[in-house]
């Protein structure tokens, strides 16, 4: 697996594998691109695709670093579908983990058994991750900017 430079790959106890940057990121510049090589069912998906359609998620035979980056409900990063890759939504310094907010993309995770509780710890945390569509109406547009084209027909 490809890791870039400006980035490092690590273990996060409780957490799980991470992606860290290894320099100094500015908003708006590319972190990462998205890894994928297919796309899948629910049904044969695994955990790290991401849902682009009613029944339809970006996913990978292998492993891309993109597949470690972890959910934060203030993310450092979100999905840029037109170009397919990780844009930084705000400054992130060195050592500052990178993570995107799953509610972007993943309309219900509770149905498939992968929600989980969040283990953010920042001051917009939801608590259980299990789906845009368990989010209230204030909730989802705090994260409007953010939502992949597949959940802005949802909003």
């Amino acid at each position: 697996m490809y890791i870039p430079k400006h980035l490092r790959f690590t273990r996060l106890k409780g957490k799980g594998r991470a992606l860290f940057a290894n320099k100094n990121l500015r908003k708006g510049s590319l972190v990462v691109k998205f890894g994928f090589d297919s796309v899948k069912s629910c049904r044969d998906a695994s955990p790290e695709s991401v849902q682009i359609g009613e029944n339809k998620f970006l996913d990978s035979t292998h492993y891309y670093a993109s597949d470690y980056i972890n959910h934060s409900c203030n993310p450092s990063t979100k999905i840029d579908f037109a170009e397919m890759c990780f844009v930084a939504v705000r400054d992130i310094k060195k050592g500052q983990e990178i993570t995107y907010n799953y509610l972007t993309t993943e309309y219900d995770m509770a149905k498939d058994n992968l929600d989980f509780e969040c283990m953010c710890n920042s001051k917009s945390c939801v608590g259980r991750i299990n789906g845009f569509r368990y989010l209230s109406k204030s909730q989802r547009l705090k994260i409007k900017n953010q939502l992949s084209p597949f959940l802005m027909k949802k909003l």
